[in-house]
């Protein structure tokens, strides 16, 4: 892969950063025994949202410097996550069963394309 700018080297790494904060945060939900009636289950979710938005608003720079050629991978997370707010969802089982697998497939994929190049 070409040399990257600095600045696209420090993206890559606030971008990897974000998926980090992310995956901590989905672990402390997959941990909590009441996610289902829990307030800051909801705060820590909506937290998560907007991460995730951040997350698709990168894409197109993300996109041309890791060679992702699609993202249905992270649609489906998405499509996965929007469960949460229908009535009579299994909070607990959507998030062990749908939600952390899929952002941990995909934050292994980036992982595995983001680390060599930021690696120092």
């Amino acid at each position: 892969m070409a040399n990257l700018e600095v600045q696209e080297v420090e993206f890559l790494q606030k971008y990897h950063e974000l998926l980090e904060g992310m995956s901590e945060a989905l672990d402390h939900l997959g941990e909590m025994p009441d996610v289902g009636e829990s307030s800051i289950a909801e705060t820590l979710f909506a937290d998560l949202v907007k991460g995730m938005q951040q997350l698709h608003a990168s894409h197109d720079q993300l996109a041309p410097l890791l060679n992702v050629e699609t993202l249905d991978q992270f649609d489906s997370l998405v499509q996965s996550m929007s469960k949460w707010f229908e009535q009579d969802v299994d909070k607990a089982a959507l998030l062990s069963n749908e939600v952390i697998p899929a952002f941990l497939d995909w934050k292994q994929d980036m992982d595995d394309r983001i680390e060599p190049l930021i690696a120092h």
